[in-house]
C-alpha cells in the first residue's frame, strides 16, 4: 500500500504539473513550443513532485525497512516521525530525490515531446501525399 500511494502520487503530480508549467508558459509567452519550454517544464514538474511525494517517500523507506513490530501502519510511522523529528524529517534526503525526479522528468518529458513532434510531422506528410 505505500508503495502504491507513492507511485500514484509521483506519477500524477508529475503528469500535472508538466501541463500546468507548459500551459502557463505557453500562454505569457516566454518560451515557444520548443525543447527550452519542455525542459524548463520537466525541471519544474520534477522539484513539485520532490515536494509532494517526499514526506510519502520518506515515510514509505522507513516503514518498509523498519523491523516487524517497530509500528503498527504506516501512518502510524508518520506520526511517530511528526512527533519525535518534527515536519523536517519528511524532507529527508530531498537534494538526491530531487535530482533523481528532476532528471528522470527531463528524460522522459523532452523525449515524448521529440517523438510527438516526429509523429504529427510524420502523419502530415502521409496526409499531404493522400
Amino acid at each position: 500500500l505505500p508503495n502504491i500511494t507513492r507511485n500514484a502520487l509521483v506519477n500524477c503530480t508529475e503528469l500535472v504539473s508538466y501541463d500546468l508549467i507548459k500551459e502557463a508558459i505557453l500562454k505569457h509567452k516566454l518560451l515557444s513550443d520548443n525543447l527550452p519550454c519542455h525542459f524548463v517544464s520537466a525541471f519544474g514538474a520534477g522539484f513539485i513532485t520532490t515536494v509532494i511525494a517526499s514526506p510519502v517517500d520518506v515515510v514509505k523507506t522507513r516503514y518498509m525497512n523498519s523491523p516487524p513490530g517497530q509500528y503498527r501502519s504506516s501512518l502510524n510511522c508518520a506520526w511517530t516521525m511528526m512527533t519525535k523529528e518534527g515536519p523536517t524529517a519528511f524532507y529527508k534526503g530531498f537534494v538526491p530525490s530531487f535530482l533523481r525526479l528532476g532528471s528522470w522528468n527531463v528524460v522522459m518529458f523532452v523525449s515524448f515531446e521529440q517523438l510527438k513532434r516526429a509523429m504529427m510531422m510524420s502523419r502530415n506528410r502521409i496526409e499531404a501525399t493522400t
